[in-house]
């Protein structure tokens, strides 16, 4: 299996030269003498993006390109939604296992929270927000809450501090403000 990252990252041009490996065609490598190496009968092509290969209109994904049409025609698109609840719990259990379980809890409703209101989906509030909790950043701010907990010997409460470094310093002055808003209301010992 080869997987390649971030797709939508890639020049179409360059994109272009992969359609023949696409097709299954041996890859010819010019630089190696001509090389020539067939696929193997179970190589798969797996490719990953934030965006469906039609570039991004919100904005959040800078950077990303719109690919040509025939390249994106190779795949087969699906879109990933988040890990359910119970797996984002246990991955913050093996990631950040020094942090209280009832804690580690809410942080994961705390990041689905965050995810309905980037959506606009937050029972009926019709707000939306500009940042988002991924998993990657979850396990941050997990781990940083872990790393800040000699803090709260200074008063400084772990969990909202490391939220600031894990998402709500790039986000803006108001969404930034609703975080904490809304961590005062899920982690009200933290206020």
């Amino acid at each position: 299996m080869f997987l390649l990252n971030e797709i939508d990252l890639l020049d179409p041009a360059t994109a272009a030269g992969l359609n023949g490996v696409l097709d299954g065609a041996p890859l010819c490598i010019p630089e190696n003498g001509g090389e020539v190496i067939p696929p193997h009968p179970m190589f798969r092509f797996v490719a990953t993006a934030n965006t469906n290969g039609g570039s991004d209109g919100t904005g959040l994904y800078q950077g990303t390109l719109r690919q040509n049409l025939a390249f994106m025609d190779r795949f087969w698109l699906c879109e990933v939604a988040y890990p359910d609840p119970t797996a984002e719990i246990q991955i913050l259990e093996r990631r950040a296992p020094a942090l209280p379980a009832d804690l580690r809890s809410t942080m994961v409703e705390f990041a689905n929270e965050v995810r309905r209101l980037f959506i606009g989906d937050s029972d009926g509030q019709h707000q939306s927000i500009e940042v988002t909790f991924s998993t990657r950043t979850l396990i941050r701010w997990a781990d940083l809450t872990q790393r800040f907990q000699p803090l709260a010997r200074a008063g400084i409460q772990p969990v909202t501090y490391a939220l600031d470094r894990a998402l709500g310093f790039r986000a803006s002055p108001p969404t930034r403000a609703l975080l904490h808003e809304l961590g005062q209301r899920l982690f009200p010992s933290a206020s």
